[in-house]
């Protein structure tokens, strides 16, 4: 990389192969003397209005802040994102600093006046890391969803790394989050988006530490090739039609629904799900296509690979049939505890190639808690109604070794795994038309364990 002081601006050229050759872009330097401030984040901001006022879009962060001479660039205020801006992230290390409740990125239109309007909508913004290019947490703060809001602090949503709301047309590609605060990339009402090479360390276990959370409104996005550590959900997709967050956050004229999402090649761990989707009090998940999730090992080990739906979350009621339709999951490899994990209602879908491994107690469960739960003021209980329902190439391999659980087996009750369990289901569920094709399982383990409701068509 060339970099060239002129009077006006700091001119860096970066070499990009394309079909016709190379082509030579010009971008923005935090590091101009022009730029520079008190603080690097402001050195950034300063970069990035300047881009927005002038005819170059890009602004590249490399990897040595030039006001301090470190390999670092400390954050301690959030960076605001205009329309049509490109940040390079080159090689660099941006951490945010002890004790601040400050986002990394966040788009510039939200908490102004028009951010839930048609007119507040922003488009063309792009986080693009290129080498080692990292958002760190650092030390942290005391920012909880407990202390949310209280004492003079902000909301929760000042911990994620990157927060975009109301953003269409945007990228984020090849960044690593560490040592996450909360969620760590979180999207409101966004929509035709693509994130895409994406590693996560959570670094110190704390509360609902998210790798990507996608919330009421958003559609069209591709997700691609995510791995790490996560402490929660690696990948959660949220439609909460009775939150605080949709009145809040919702955008005139858009549905809360969530829908038409790619989520491929994710092998990563967690306490949680590596991809779960939840939807209550009538919004909807629909047209979602998910291939190729794995479980990868490691301390933790996710509680289920894919949930699809869940009994809980809910302000008036839990999602019913025909609310979470045309899901289709194909490729999905376990190491322990559930694969896929069934709630709510789901319709008119196809669930493929599910391997359970490992210490997996199953690879097609409903099983889950009956009990109310004191933190989220709510009863959860285990079930699902199917209906128009396709599962095939089911196989479970896996040691059953997780009985002593109760969120996943009775205790005291002998259990040797299955690659169905449907145990758990409510009064109102059932099956129509739902038909299991091709399901094996271990010798001594069995093809389905139902409760007495449940009669499942397995046509081997």
């Amino acid at each position: 990389m060339k970099t060239q002081i002129g009077y006006r601006i700091i001119k860096v050229q970066y070499p990009i192969l394309t079909q016709k050759g190379v082509l030579k872009m010009t971008f923005l330097s935090p590091n101009d003397p022009r730029f520079q401030a008190d603080s690097d984040a402001v050195s950034i901001q300063n970069a990035i209005n300047a881009a927005e006022e002038g005819d170059i879009r890009t602004v590249c962060i490399p990897r040595i802040c030039a006001r301090t001479g470190k390999p670092e660039w400390i954050i301690d205020k959030s960076i605001l994102l205009p329309s049509n801006i490109t940040v390079l992230l080159d090689d660099c290390h941006l951490i945010l600093k002890a004790g601040v409740y400050e986002n990394i990125f966040r788009n510039k239109n939200l908490y102004t006046d028009i951010d839930i309007k048609p007119e507040g909508k922003q488009s063309g913004i792009r986080i693009i890391g290129m080498g080692d290019a990292i958002l760190d947490g650092g030390e942290g703060n005391d920012l909880t969803e407990s202390t949310s809001l209280k004492d003079g602090r902000p909301s929760i949503r000042f911990n994620n790394f990157i927060l975009l709301h109301n953003v269409d047309n945007y990228v984020i590609e090849n960044i690593s989050c560490v040592n996450m605060r909360w969620w760590a990339i979180n999207q409101i009402c966004c929509t035709h988006g693509r994130l895409e090479n994406i590693r996560f360390f959570n670094g110190k276990f704390i509360a609902n530490q998210d790798g990507i959370d996608f919330r009421i409104g958003c559609s069209n996005i591709y997700v691609n090739n995510i791995t790490g550590r996560c402490g929660d959900d690696v990948i959660a997709l949220s439609a909460f039609a009775g939150s605080k967050e949709c009145e809040r956050f919702l955008v005139e004229g858009m549905q809360p629904d969530i829908h038409d999402m790619t989520i491929t090649n994710v092998c990563a761990h967690t306490h949680y799900a590596l991809v779960a989707m939840r939807n209550t009090d009538g919004a909807k998940i629909y047209r979602i296509f998910i291939e190729n999730i794995r479980d990868s090992g490691g301390e933790y080990g996710p509680f289920c690979c894919v949930r699809i739906g869940e009994n809980l979350y809910y302000r008036d009621r839990t999602s019913i049939l025909g609310e979470t339709y045309d899901i289709h999951v194909k490729g999905v490899y376990s190491m322990t505890l559930c694969t896929v994990m069934l709630g709510g209602a789901l319709k008119d879908s196809h669930i493929s190639d599910v391997y359970a491994n490992g210490s997996s107690m199953s690879a097609i469960s409903t099983y889950s808690l009956n009990k109310y739960l004191e933190r989220q003021k709510k009863i959860a209980w285990g079930g699902a109604t199917l209906e128009n329902v396709v599962f095939d190439n089911i196989h479970y391999n896996g040691t059953a070794g997780h009985c002593d659980k109760e969120w996943m087996n009775e205790p005291g009750t002998p259990y040797s795994g299955c690659a169905l369990d449907f145990r758990r289901m409510r009064e109102e569920d059932f099956f129509k038309n739902v038909v299991f094709r091709d399901i094996f399982a271990r010798e001594g383990a069995e093809l389905c364990i139902a409760c007495d409701k449940i009669k499942p068509d397995i046509r081997n």
